[in-house]
């Protein structure tokens, strides 16, 4: 199976104020500082946001994943 994951931006507050919420698809969202993700995402999916806001502070563009650990 292959994945991707893309960054979609930054949000600023009037995007944030602007999120409507479809009740028969989401009951809620939030945002949660990086060292909670792991507790919202669990196993692999939380280890490829994890890398995936490591590849966006170095700047180093893309990162090949393996059950959520980067391959080298």
């Amino acid at each position: 199976m292959v994945l991707y994951l893309y960054d979609g931006g930054v949000l600023g507050a009037d995007d944030l104020g602007a999120i409507r919420l479809q009740e028969s698809e989401l009951l809620s969202w939030r945002l949660v500082p990086r060292e909670e993700l792991t507790g919202y995402l669990r196993g692999s999916l939380g280890r490829r946001a994890l890398a995936a806001l490591d590849v966006l502070a170095d700047g180093s563009g893309t990162a090949e994943l393996e059950d959520g650990h980067r391959v080298h």
